[in-house]
């Protein structure tokens, strides 16, 4: 199996059930995750150490929700940008970087959306009446405001009629 092929792998296996254990589908994926206290405007990072192997480090200050999406943009920019990593890309709380543009930013941003809350698990919870914005926050282990950002994405009709 190729990379890419084992990625697609991996994700697949952690997306069939909700919330995907993103911590579960970084470490299949080969990549450390460590939560430990960064300052308050840093979110979290993602290192290649001397041996090779790449690390993801959240914010363990900030909520779950946030350290969640943390870790999923983080594997983002792993899947994504893999060859920008160089010794590190570190991610403010607002998800911008010195290292790369906003643009790559904004990528991984959208890409870690589909991780969190991939279109087949939203379709699946939705159709067993997990409908409301705190309860679909809740089943997906992500903020009220990410779970409406991510129906809008999908454009679906929902709680705002």
């Amino acid at each position: 199996m190729t990379t890419d092929e084992i990625t697609v792998d991996v994700i697949e296996r952690f997306q069939r059930s909700y919330p995907v254990p993103i911590k579960d589908m970084a470490r299949a994926l080969g990549i450390r995750v460590i939560e430990k206290e960064l300052p308050n405007d840093v979110s979290g990072k993602i290192v290649r150490d001397w041996s090779g192997t790449f690390e993801i480090t959240a914010n363990a200050k900030h909520s779950t929700t946030r350290r969640r999406f943390t870790i999923a943009h983080e594997i983002a920019h792993y899947i994504l940008h893999r060859d920008l990593i160089g010794d590190g890309i570190v991610d403010t709380a607002l998800y911008r970087s010195t290292r790369i543009s906003d643009s790559l930013e904004r990528q991984a941003n959208r890409y870690a959306a589909t991780l969190l809350m991939p279109r087949g698990l939203v379709c699946m919870a939705w159709k067993e009446g997990i409908n409301e914005p705190r309860t679909m926050a809740s089943a997906f282990e992500v903020s009220t405001a990410f779970a409406e950002i991510r129906y809008t994405e999908l454009g679906c009709t929902y709680w705002r009629r």
